[in-house]
């Protein structure tokens, strides 16, 4: 395609796809890149076969398709993909993808192997991703046998009657339930939108998290009030209020609190998570959301200081923000802001 021709010799791979994932125009670096002699090569091709060797597009949440995506909003995209060459090696990338007329698409491609920032996130993603399906398939296989012990227990009472140990059986099996739906909720499909009670939210991160506090001898206070729902995802809003959670936990020594409150303030619903631990002194305030930063206070050896940053780059996706007030010996404040629908 002629009118492409400047993108010929570009450093980054350029390649244009049509709305049937054909390749219309690809540079000289996307085909060197992936092993082909030239460009010939490729042209034609369905880029889901030539970069991935798959036999359907892509999808899922490693894998979102640009196509796909900017079919649904008429935006441009960004994303990040593993590409794979002639010989099948492969190799981390960043895609940014812009919608062209008749539903075509430009697509700029970046090796990010050399990016250990970005590097790092995305392999951080894909773990997440397969221990999301994992948690979510162990879940399913838990709910049946649950399923059959309370089934068992009700025609227990039907024969013999409302006793005490029947009634424990089923309060246990009820309360695993509960526990295994609110873990659900925790690893749901990032993508996906719903209405989202802040409050309630709040109140199951505080749930799955107080035997984790009580082991380390913390004490959790809550302050919740209803304060309206948010339209994102609940996966999301759940990992925000969980990782700053467990960081005022882990901070905190024994007998400490941390208090959690949800308020409605001027459009917004707000979350303040607050802990009595050693507090950030001043010259870090604005290093802690950076990715891989780890404090000089910092307790556990466990993560690694990515929490805070996806923690600031979910709630911007949002169009919300957090703000952090403390000084060393007077622990910390963060407080989280969500836009009410």
């Amino acid at each position: 395609m002629r009118e492409f021709s400047i993108f010929d010799d570009f450093e980054e791979e350029v390649v244009v796809i049509d709305r049937n994932y054909r390749i219309l125009y690809a540079n000289n670096k996307y085909a060197k890149d992936l092993g082909y002699t030239s460009r010939e090569e490729v042209i034609g091709k369905e880029c889901f076969r030539i970069s991935h060797y798959r036999d359907e597009p892509c999808d899922g949440e490693c894998h979102p398709c640009p196509l796909k995506e900017i079919e649904k909003t008429g935006r441009a995209v960004h994303v990040i993909h593993t590409h794979y060459t002639h010989d099948k090696s492969e190799f981390p990338v960043e895609i940014c993808a812009y919608p062209l007329k008749e539903g075509s698409v430009l697509q700029i491609i970046k090796s990010i192997k050399d990016d250990k920032e970005k590097y790092y996130l995305f392999s951080l993603s894909q773990r997440l991703s397969s221990i999301s399906q994992l948690a979510l398939g162990v879940a399913h296989q838990i709910n049946t046998p649950l399923n059959i012990i309370y089934t068992c227990a009700q025609m227990l009472e039907r024969e013999s009657g409302e006793k005490e140990e029947i009634v424990k059986i089923k309060e246990a099996v009820c309360a695993c339930k509960d526990y295994i739906n609110k873990l659900l909720l925790m690893v749901r499909n990032s993508k996906e939108r719903s209405l989202v009670d802040i409050k309630k939210a709040a109140e199951d991160c505080i749930d799955l998290l107080r035997i984790y506090a009580e082991e380390k001898g913390v004490i959790i206070e809550k302050q919740l009030t209803q304060c309206g729902f948010v339209l994102g995802s609940e996966a999301d809003v759940r990992h925000v209020i969980t990782n700053l959670l467990v960081n005022a936990i882990q901070v905190s020594d024994r007998g400490q609190k941390v208090y959690v409150r949800t308020d409605a303030n001027d459009g917004y619903a707000v979350v303040e998570v607050q802990d009595e631990g050693p507090g950030i002194d001043p010259e870090e305030l604005n290093k802690i959301f950076l990715p891989f930063y780890q404090g000089k206070n910092r307790k556990s050896s466990d993560g690694c200081g990515l929490g805070l940053s996806i923690v600031e780059s979910i709630l911007r996706d949002m169009g919300g923000s957090v703000y952090v007030d403390s000084s060393p010996g007077k622990g910390s404040r963060f407080v989280v802001k969500f836009p009410l629908l």
